[in-house]
């Protein structure tokens, strides 16, 4: 996309975007991407905490699946309908109300006095954070222009990553020294701090024009061949992330007998050389992707599928570290360009519904992994052979809906709506 056609897009499309300066779009994306590692912190810290919480709660592996998986329903439905308010009122209220949300119900998870208010605090605190990704998709179209937004978006999204090597270190550490439950006081404190700097960073967004809130934007994304298969590679390729995120932890404590504290801090490496990996993705779609997310996306998942299999075989934790760390670098290839595909290709007007259309496929999968992952251990007795294969099966379909996108006619009209 030239300069020039972005230059004459009809005021429908330049009306979403408030002026920012240089030093304000820095100010915008540091303060994003803090937003970003705190809500994977309080996220991921759960796949650490489950360890202790099994044991005070006798939970077996069933509960502890649906527990890790509670959440990720919510915050897929969230994602349909943040993306949509994102899209009519902007992204800045959207923004802070999520993040002060899903921080009250951090702090209340401390406070759980049974498996059943686990549930209840983890599905709430799933519609407290669902609505921030779609929402910061709107914020970056508001802040910058096309050749620049698969960079922003993936060292936001890259934040993930940052996140889970925070909240599996720093959750280890502050559960080693004071209990799970001030791990989540802290988190929840820090989070009210946060939505803080968001509402001063992020500018209000101008009053969207009719053209901004065209009716049946939902039928006519999802008529859009690039936009469901995107949703369906996230699908898959969730699967597997989502599932190892959730399970590696209490993997690494059973079968390879290493403390809780150890887990947290091996469990960070594979997630800090994802974060640089991503970033890499995003330079590289913006400098060569156009044209080429098919390669991207196709490359990607068969990294996973390869070192993921490998992954089964690996007898020693240097080596499964290894291989979780490419297969999570594989990864980075599909979730960059998942997520660049609205940003690049369709109006501004509709990146925020697109973007939670594709996440809300994502999150499904989140939300079915740990379970049926949790499920398998339990029939395996303790084996996670069964698990494997089903996130194997998952890595493959990925693989095979990757091989198959193509950009549609569609996407050239949308890219200068």
């Amino acid at each position: 996309m030239t300069n020039t056609s972005e230059n004459n897009k009809p005021s429908a499309n330049r009306s979403l975007a408030p002026a920012y300066s240089s030093r304000h779009k820095t100010f915008v994306l540091i303060t994003l991407l803090i937003s970003w590692i705190l809500a994977n912190a309080d996220r991921m810290a759960m796949s650490i905490a489950i360890i202790p919480i099994t044991q005070e709660f006798a939970l077996d592996a069933k509960d502890a699946g649906v527990l890790l998986g509670s959440f990720y329903i919510s915050y897929a439905l969230m994602q349909l309908i943040a993306g949509w308010l994102a899209d009519r009122f902007g992204s800045r209220a959207v923004l802070v109300f999520c993040v002060a949300c899903w921080s009250v119900f951090t702090s209340l998870t401390g406070m759980a006095g049974s498996f059943f208010a686990l549930v209840v605090i983890r599905v709430l605190f799933g519609l407290g954070e669902g609505g921030f990704a779609p929402a910061s998709t709107v914020t970056i179209a508001e802040a910058f222009p096309r050749r620049q937004r698969a960079r922003a978006k993936s060292l936001i999204i890259g934040a993930s990553f940052i996140g889970s090597a925070v909240g599996t270190g720093a959750i280890a550490a502050l559960m080693h020294a004071h209990g799970w439950r001030f791990a989540y006081h802290v988190f929840g404190a820090i989070g009210v701090a946060v939505a803080l700097m968001l509402w001063f960073a992020v500018k209000p967004s101008p009053k969207r024009e009719a053209g901004a809130r065209a009716k049946g934007l939902f039928a006519d994304l999802l008529r859009q061949p690039l936009l469901r298969k995107a949703m369906l590679i996230f699908f898959f390729s969730n699967i597997v992330y989502i599932g190892l995120v959730s399970w590696m932890p209490s993997f690494l404590v059973k079968t390879r007998d290493i403390d809780i504290l150890r887990v947290g801090f091996a469990s960070s490496i594979p997630y800090l050389v994802a974060f640089a990996s991503l970033n890499g993705v995003g330079w590289l779609l913006d400098k060569v992707g156009d044209g080429r997310e098919r390669i991207f996306m196709s490359v990607g998942a068969a990294m996973v599928v390869l070192f993921l299999g490998l992954m089964m075989f690996a007898d020693s934790l240097p080596w499964l570290l290894t291989f979780w760390t490419l297969s999570l670098v594989g990864y980075t290839a599909i979730y960059g360009t998942v997520f660049a595909i609205p940003l690049k290709h369709l109006a501004d007007s509709s990146v925020g519904t697109a973007s939670g259309i594709i996440n809300f496929g994502g999150q499904v999968a989140a939300g079915i992994g740990p379970m049926v992952i949790g499920w398998l251990v339990s029939i395996g007795q303790g084996s996670y052979s069964l698990a494997f294969g089903f996130l194997l099966a998952a890595g493959v379909g990925a693989l095979l809906m990757a091989l198959s996108w193509r950009p549609s006619p569609v996407t050239a009209v949308a890219q200068v709506a």
